[in-house]
């Protein structure tokens, strides 16, 4: 494995290298980052998780005697280009591809029944499951959707 780089032209000083990269179990890939040194000096090193099951990337900080979330202390251009680069490792992402997020609003029509309250309409809507249905075959298929999220409306 070549040592990866993570960089940023916004901030130069700060690069994330790769030092080892490994799946933990089957559901697991794993990323370790190069040790740091935070604002109080103390030394750490980021660690980024794929998890299959959740399709989803986290961030954790490693210290020797503790871990924190990490996502916080890492910007959204590092955490864009690190996940891109996780779920190209583990074949979510064909190379070369990139995750951009669209936002695509649905109207609903109701036939709401006299007496129902805002609560049961609102219980109602949040608990709608949404699917996106594409008429692309798998050999013409360029684009792929990673995920759906409904939005929970405001109450």
């Amino acid at each position: 494995m070549a040592n990866k780089k993570f960089t940023s032209k916004k901030a130069p000083e700060v690069v994330y290298e790769v030092v080892d990269e490994t799946w933990l179990d089957k559901d697991t890939y794993v990323v370790v980052f190069k040790e740091m040194t935070d604002v109080d000096c103390d030394t750490y090193h980021l660690e980024a998780e794929y998890h299959k099951d959740e399709n989803e990337v986290t961030f954790t900080r490693v210290y020797e005697f503790g871990t924190l979330s990490g996502v916080e202390y890492v910007s959204p251009c590092f955490r864009k280009q690190i996940e891109e680069y996780m779920l190209q490792q583990v074949g979510v992402l064909r190379e070369g591809s990139f995750v951009t997020e669209q936002e695509v609003v649905t109207w609903l029509k109701l036939g709401v029944p006299k007496g129902t309250s805002m609560g049961e309409l609102h219980e109602f809507l949040n608990s709608l499951k949404f699917e996106v249905v594409y008429t692309m075959t798998p050999r013409d298929e360029k684009i792929k959707v990673l995920s759906i999220e409904t939005k929970k409306r405001q109450v």
